[in-house]
């Protein structure tokens, strides 16, 4: 195996850098799936019972069961939301202008560095070769070793740069990529946000609907008792209302969570196969060692031939 065949087999065992997490919110989506179906079938429950001031109590516990599932989904929509703003903070510090640059630019410079060498070494090469082309043939003899030793080692280092400077040029398309990846996933992101923020408000503005509700309930057994069961049946459509509102915003939250995940798994493939792209593994060092080579082979030329 050719040293240039090592630089390529040492590129290819180097494993990419993990530039970009994996976000999962099954724990908090079946959370609050839970905890709103819950909050909005017991409400549902509880408010099917007959307006009779003997079902009250059962009414009444029925709908504080109902508050405090209502809760746990809110707390249960927070977590899901603020999970979902990390990813896409974490994302969105990916993609910044500046953090591209500075990775292309890292990944760039040494490489480009090896290949400003390469051109100074190959033109050194050449204005020897044709010093020692016109020296006679047995001195001439005496020198092609080293030349054909530093041409060797020239072209081996040219073959492992290459690689590095398409791979320089590709990273950029990648660049786009990732980016495109970014914005598909800011929809969703976005949803998560709206349909969490509704769970928590519905959550909220239930305590104040239960405690109207309760007193409504209280003067059931009072005349004119169907003015009182009508005021009581309005609450408590209401109550309803409210949880089936916070039931259909979670059920929405969780779905945007999962087209959230997707859209995060896309973009951290897009991620790795940006960094991947950016890495050098060995390839530079052995580019750096060969033109190490060349130069040595050019310097014996050179005083070889002062002498």
């Amino acid at each position: 195996m050719n040293a240039l065949h090592l630089l390529l087999a040492a590129a290819l065992l180097t494993p990419p850098l993990a530039s970009a997490s994996r976000y999962d919110p099954d724990s908090d989506r079946a959370a609050l799936r839970q905890a709103a179906t819950l909050a909005h079938s017991v409400t549902v429950d509880a408010t099917g019972l007959a307006l009779e001031p003997e079902k009250v109590a059962a009414i009444t516990a029925g709908l504080d069961e109902g508050l405090r599932q209502a809760r746990l989904a809110a707390d249960a929509a927070r977590s899901l939301e603020a999970a979902a703003q990390k990813r896409g903070a974490e994302m969105a510090s990916v993609v910044k202008p500046a953090a591209l640059d500075r990775k292309l630019k890292d990944f760039l410079a040494p490489i480009a560095a090896e290949r400003r060498r390469w051109e100074r070494l190959s033109s050194e090469h050449a204005e020897l070769k044709t010093r020692v082309d016109n020296l006679p043939e047995e001195e001439r003899q005496k020198l092609r070793p080293l030349l054909a030793r530093a041409s060797n080692a020239l072209s081996s280092a040219l073959d492992a740069l290459r690689p590095l400077e398409k791979s320089a040029t590709n990273a950029g398309e990648l660049a786009l990529v990732m980016k495109g990846a970014h914005q598909e996933a800011l929809g969703p992101l976005v949803e998560v946000s709206t349909q969490t923020s509704w769970v928590i408000y519905s959550a909220d503005n239930l305590p104040q609907a239960l405690s109207e509700a309760k007193s409504r309930l209280g003067v059931l057994g009072q005349e004119p008792r169907h003015v009182a069961r009508n005021r009581a049946w309005q609450q408590l459509e209401l109550l309803r209302g409210i949880t089936r509102q916070l039931f259909e915003a979670a059920d929405r939250a969780c779905n945007r969570a999962d087209d959230f995940r997707r859209r995060s798994a896309d973009f951290a493939k897009s991620a790795d196969d940006f960094d991947a792209r950016l890495t050098t593994g060995s390839a530079l060092d052995g580019a750096k060692s060969l033109l190490d080579e060349a130069h040595k082979a050019l310097t014996a030329t050179r005083e070889r031939l002062k002498s």
